[in-house]
């Protein structure tokens, strides 16, 4: 039997001073011992822990009482069991899944419908066959057809008779061409007036259709501004606010709002004056069709649907200082090369390419400061902002215009190094596994045959030690985020890079373990091909720690 308390008394060694951002931190000692008393308390439940595996997100909240005491909270993201609650985890914010709800009757009525229309939809496939095999329309289309063809062949008879026809017999044929032109008119009128009486059932049953669809849809979205009416969460303040408060009128809540895990946890201890200490979410079980996610590790919360419902929930609360923002002013831009046209540097981890919305200093801004006297477009391609090594920039429009061909065509070769978590079963391999951004869950990706665009990766394993790889990776095409999806990917070689806070484990000891080590391509104005090396700044044998 699974434990029932929702409060599970804990003593720990140490708890952090401060909340730590849920869309960006580092687990305290305290939700890490948490987090493996659920584990061990799992092992003795067979159901609960292979139901777990199938993949599910696990939020745990350690917290004090009113009484002082300390412990922690579970929630699950979703559904467990085909159920919003399970015994053992904090209930949901608005539990849509009770027998009586208005949920249930809602969504029986829209599934009646969608039945009506599928029943329908195929009589009116069967009418439309009809209508084609419609004797009256067949008639009329034969009486048609066999007058034009008559009618063509006295016209062929007049054209051979005008050179030595008499201006009488010239207006003769002249109003008998008339008349078959009128009689066709006639005709054709008839054949219309046929199909539209032999499609009157379908255009009814189309109209009938469109309308229950249009009914349809309307119940449906009622029915979740009703239920986002009625998700209502709290925060340190005592106010309250509903999912459509939260996500304002015009804009509908994506779909599973206020369903995860984090959102669950803040929300029951608000309404049974729990003190939250700290939080986590942690995947268990498989990972989900397309994306990344590895059994055991955390993970930020989405922002599609968490973030703005976080922020008010959290409003007023001083959260930890992001540990996983890596100081990078203490590191330079190197130089390794410059001309007229071009400028080829060593970007450190840590430091955007561009500038993003808030303007924060980056390569493209950093550029602006020394290159005033040419104001177009300087930034040819990019590299994640954890990502270091070089970059190779435009110093004029003609200098940018040849690269970003060169990039288009694939022609420039590009050489990354990476240290992975683990070594790669497959050594050397060529990925192909198209990418797309996960919209629910940005700027992350994500594996889509469907929607993603093409992305093919080699690597090569050079140097193993203590289960970790240092691997040659040599991309192909440049998607965002593609090598660090391509080797942390079931699909792909399954094995994370060291310190990717995305796909892999986050650590405060190291920066993403990936570099730019090498580029080859054609200088814009010379035409001369140019390689440039910058060795990667770690090996197996030591990790750069950014503190």
């Amino acid at each position: 039997m699974y434990f029932t308390a929702t409060f599970h008394k804990k003593q720990f060694s140490s708890l952090p001073e401060k909340l730590g951002d849920p869309f960006s931190y580092l687990p305290s000692d305290a939700v890490f011992d948490a987090f493996k008393d659920f584990l061990s308390i799992l092992d003795s439940d067979d159901v609960l822990k292979t139901e777990l595996q199938k993949g599910k997100m696990i939020g745990v909240l350690v917290v004090k009482n009113r009484a002082g005491e300390t412990g922690y909270l579970l929630s699950f993201s979703g559904q467990l069991f085909g159920k919003n609650e399970y015994p053992g985890f904090v209930p949901p914010v608005f539990d849509i899944l009770t027998p009586d709800s208005y949920y249930k009757s809602g969504e029986r009525e829209i599934s009646a419908m969608g039945r009506e229309i599928k029943d329908l939809e195929s009589v009116l496939r069967l009418e439309s066959t009809m209508v084609k095999e419609n004797a009256v329309v067949k008639e009329c289309e034969s009486r048609l057809a066999e007058y034009q063809e008559f009618a063509k062949q006295q016209k062929s008879l007049r054209d051979s008779l005008r050179s030595s026809a008499t201006p009488e017999d010239i207006r003769r044929m002249n109003n008998e061409s008339s008349t078959q032109k009128n009689q066709i008119k006639r005709l054709k009128q008839e054949v219309e007036s046929a199909k539209v009486a032999a499609n009157i059932p379908v255009d009814r049953l189309k109209k009938q259709i469109d309308d229950l669809k249009s009914e349809r849809e309307k119940k449906s979205r009622d029915l979740q501004r009703r239920i986002f009416r009625d998700f209502r969460f709290h925060n340190t303040k005592g106010e309250e606010k509903t999912l459509l408060d939260i996500f304002s009128d015009e804009v509908m809540p994506p779909s599973g709002s206020g369903e995860c895990a984090a959102p669950r946890l803040l929300e029951y201890a608000y309404r049974n004056d729990f003190q939250p200490v700290s939080m986590a979410e942690f995947w268990i079980g498989k990972s989900p069709s397309g994306r990344v996610r590895h059994s055991g590790t955390y993970y930020h919360a989405c922002r599609s649907k968490c973030l703005p419902i976080m922020n008010f929930m959290l409003e007023g609360v001083e959260l930890e200082t992001n540990k996983l923002d890596f100081d990078y002013e203490n590191e330079e831009i190197k130089t390794l090369y410059r001309d007229d046209d071009i400028l080829v540097i060593s970007k450190p981890s840590g430091l955007l390419s561009v500038r993003g919305k808030e303007c924060q200093t980056s390569v493209e801004t950093w550029v602006e400061g020394i290159c005033r006297d040419y104001s177009g477009p300087k930034i040819v391609h990019r590299l994640d902002q954890d990502t270091s090594g070089i970059m190779v920039i435009a110093l004029n429009l003609n200098a940018y215009h040849n690269l970003q061909k060169q990039f288009e065509t694939h022609s420039i070769q590009k050489k990354y190094v990476a240290m992975t978590e683990k070594i790669p079963s497959t050594k050397e391999q060529t990925i192909i596994l198209p990418l797309a951004p996960d919209v629910t869950n940005r700027p992350m990706q994500m594996i889509s045959k469907e929607f993603g665009l093409y992305a093919e990766t080699y690597y090569k394993v050079m140097e193993e030690k203590d289960g970790k790889a240092l691997i040659d990776v040599y991309p192909h095409t440049g998607r965002t985020h593609q090598i660090r999806m391509h080797l942390s990917s079931e699909e792909g070689a399954n094995a994370p890079i060291l310190g990717d806070r995305l796909y892999g484990s986050k650590s405060t000891i190291c920066r993403l373990m990936l570099h730019a080590e090498k580029i080859t391509f054609v200088h814009p104005t010379t035409n001369k091909e140019m390689t440039f090396i910058d060795k990667a700044p770690f090996d197996l044998d030591t990790v750069i720690s950014y503190n």
